[in-house]
């Protein structure tokens, strides 16, 4: 009996757990990464905004050639370059708008990343704890698969000289061939988590060792959900201001400074040009610079009603995202309220399976004991190997679901996964 009651110590439970390095790698996925380079690209537009405090230096340059019929003081070529210094000294609010509008972008990517960086730690440790629960499945139905097969070498010799009836022997070698089907499906299950596991951490990787959570305690939520929704109610905010800023003018100041080059070629008489040509190098000189200096605004203040529709759509929103945060919130709340609820019946479970084993391993014990010396059926000795091994197996399913529910219930809370493994 001691070989047979082996199976409920699998020896790579005895290891140290590897499921913090399952989550180290799980940062690696592509899914992170991206998150990663949004938040960047966000930081990045971000400070970007504050450029908008700067002046502004341009260059333009160009040549330009008139043919045909142009007024005398049109050049027939030309080549300039202009340097133009803006300064914007009064926009009704919209840098300061635009400002807030990417700073909010900014903390929502961050948010972002983080809700990504805890989901993926969720999904480590769901599939880490699925493994171990068909690990341990496994190794229950090869073992069970072993028995009956011994037992089935057994009731054949005894069919052989008359000891057993057909019937007896028919409904083990059923039997048999069941727990052996049953073990080929927990296997293709195994074959699948494993490819769940090669995708979250880009390389093979095996689950060993047992793991275990701290169990829970009603503490006030973090949810980043939650987070994320109120931060989309003040990115919503900070476009509507954006919208808004747009009714009021823009002052801002100006300064051009430009070098150019003509060639007129007209066409006079020469007779005339040593009388006209010093009048036209002074009025219309071949190469030149001029500065002009601008004060001025930017109005729009008619669009054929579209700015209008535009702060109705983007009040609209703001609405829309309040109402988000408001039921994320309660949703969260309620959530967090039903998994604590739900945990401590997950643990009265776990306790219960463990009486339940103990109970069956005595009855089959006492079963096999019988049966070895006829006075117990087949039926009964059938049912109380499945007895056996279907309470070993519920207990390490229920122990394995209450991990991944404390994890489920981190998740919610927003609280980091990782830092709640037990050392």
């Amino acid at each position: 009996m001691k070989k047979i009651l082996a199976f409920l110590f699998p020896l790579s439970l005895l290891a140290n757990s590897n499921l913090t390095t399952l989550i180290d790698l799980s940062l690696n996925n592509e899914e992170y990464l991206t998150a990663e380079l949004y938040t960047e690209q966000a930081n990045k537009q971000s400070l970007l905004s504050y450029a908008a405090y700067l002046p502004e230096l341009s260059l333009q340059s160009a040549y330009v050639s008139n043919d045909k019929d142009r007024f005398i003081t049109d050049p027939r070529e030309s080549a300039f370059a202009k340097f133009n210094l803006k300064l914007i000294l009064y926009d009704g609010g919209k840098r300061e708008a635009r400002i807030r509008y990417y700073k909010e972008a900014l903390e929502l990517a961050k948010l972002n990343k983080e809700l990504r960086k805890n989901y993926l730690a969720l999904n480590a440790t769901t599939l880490f704890f699925n493994y171990q629960s068909l690990q341990n499945l496994i190794f229950s139905s090869e073992q069970k698969e072993k028995f009956l097969a011994d037992t089935l070498k057994r009731i054949q010799d005894f069919y052989e000289v008359g000891l057993s009836s057909k019937e007896e022997l028919q409904s083990i070698k059923a039997k048999y061939h069941l727990v052996h089907l049953e073990l080929s499906q927990n296997k293709l299950k195994k074959l699948e988590i494993q490819k769940e596991l090669q995708k979250l951490s880009k390389q093979s990787f095996t689950p060993e060792g047992e793991a275990s959570l701290q169990d829970p305690k009603q503490e006030q939520s973090k949810s980043l959900e939650v987070s994320i929704a109120k931060r989309q109610v003040n990115f919503a905010k900070a476009s509507f201001d954006q919208v808004k800023s747009s009714y009021i003018p823009t002052f801002f100041i100006q300064d051009s400074y430009t070098f150019y080059k003509n060639r007129y070629a007209l066409d006079m008489p020469p007779i005339l040009s040593p009388v006209l040509d010093p009048y036209l190098n002074q009025y219309m000189p071949k190469k030149a610079q001029s500065n002009q200096f601008i004060i001025g605004l930017e109005w729009r203040f008619f669009g054929f009603f579209e700015r209008r529709q535009k702060f109705e759509a983007e009040r609209i929103e703001m609405q829309i995202q309040k109402l988000n945060f408001d039921y994320k919130e309660r949703q969260n709340k309620l959530e967090l309220e039903y998994k604590f609820k739900e945990l401590e019946v997950l643990k009265e479970q776990v306790n219960a399976l463990e009486l339940a084993l103990e109970a069956a391993n005595l009855a089959f014990e006492s079963i096999n004991t019988k049966y070895s010396t006829g006075l117990s059926s087949y039926n009964d000795y059938l049912k109380a190997l499945d007895d056996k091994f279907k309470a070993n197996a519920d207990l390490e399913l229920a122990k394995n679901q209450l991990e991944i529910a404390k994890a489920e219930y981190y998740f919610t809370a927003g609280i980091d996964i990782k830092e709640r493994i037990k050392k």
